[in-house]
């Protein structure tokens, strides 16, 4: 039984591990990532364990949202997507959404759980909690996702050059990251601290 919970666990540390490379190397100020809920188990045992083990280093895991078939994680960088999100632009643009600067990252993440969860839209203000440009994540919402210069991480409707530069710098840190963990390193090992 320990070996089928080991393999289960290297499993969601390769899922995390992949998709959430940047944000766990340290290099993105967060990353979402969507798990099968047959991985209930293990989800819930990242959301318990690594956040005692990790938050420590600055890094941490919040469920954003419970789906039929999937459940959406935010492994996030909390002093850097505090920085974000309280600057100024940032914060005047969230306040139209509900959020306001007297709240904590964690209750600023509830209320994003919750219009996730009662909106009929997609709250697409979740750009700038994963780092987007403010202005390519207004673009966004006015323009209904059309009109954009380039998509990769996200869709870019002003600075190409900037965007082309971190969809690299992400891709070649999924890359290595996925690399170490089929040679066998530690989910642990890949955490950098920034706190």
């Amino acid at each position: 039984m320990q070996q089928a919970g080991t393999i289960m666990m290297n499993s969601i540390d390769h899922i995390i591990g992949y998709h959430c490379a940047p944000a766990i190397r340290g290099i993105k100020l967060s990353n979402l990532v969507s798990i099968p809920r047959d991985m209930n188990e293990q989800i819930q045992f990242v959301l318990t364990e690594y956040n005692k083990e990790f938050n420590e280093k600055g890094l941490f895991f919040f469920e954003l949202c419970r789906c039929k078939a999937r459940r959406l994680l935010l492994v996030f960088r909390e002093k850097q997507l505090r920085d974000y999100v309280r600057q100024p632009a940032v914060m005047t643009f969230l306040k139209a959404y509900g959020y306001h600067d007297r709240m904590s990252i964690m209750e600023m993440l509830e209320h994003l759980r919750y219009r996730m969860e009662a909106s009929v839209d997609f709250p697409h203000e979740i750009g700038v909690f994963l780092g987007y440009p403010l202005k390519d994540v207004k673009y966004f919402i006015s323009r209904r996702g059309s009109g954009y210069r380039m998509c990769g991480e996200w869709k870019v409707y002003h600075d190409v050059v900037d965007a082309k530069r971190s969809f690299l710098c992400y891709k070649a840190c999924r890359e290595f990251c996925q690399t170490q963990l089929m040679l066998g390193k530690t989910f642990s090992s890949l955490v950098a601290r920034t706190a």
